[in-house]
């Protein structure tokens, strides 16, 4: 089976993090890795990031995180509007028949 690359999407909390959402990449690795390479933040934590974006490859059942970036509220905001638009894109444009 392919692997499937997903970006998920936590929350920090006293606890620890949380997942608040996921995305389910259309595409395959280099699709992935371009977009992910797009996304604000920061390879490392800080105090300020509150929001941890982490690109997963899935084979079957297991995950394997390949890239984190953290992100403040409004950062997070932008991802999210850029992993959806190209996202849209990928789905939307490669089923158009020239």
């Amino acid at each position: 089976m392919e692997p499937r690359y997903e970006i998920v999407v936590n929350i920090r909390v006293p606890e620890g993090y949380v997942e608040a959402c996921h995305f389910t990449l259309a595409g395959d690795y280099e699709a992935a890795v371009d977009l992910f390479g797009k996304l604000d933040g920061q390879e490392a934590p800080a105090s300020s990031a509150a929001i941890r974006f982490e690109m997963l490859e899935v084979n079957d059942t297991l995950s394997t995180v390949l890239q984190r970036r953290y992100v403040i509220l409004s950062e997070a905001g932008d991802n999210c509007k850029k992993i959806l638009r190209e996202t849209f894109r990928i789905l939307t444009l490669s089923n158009i028949k020239t």
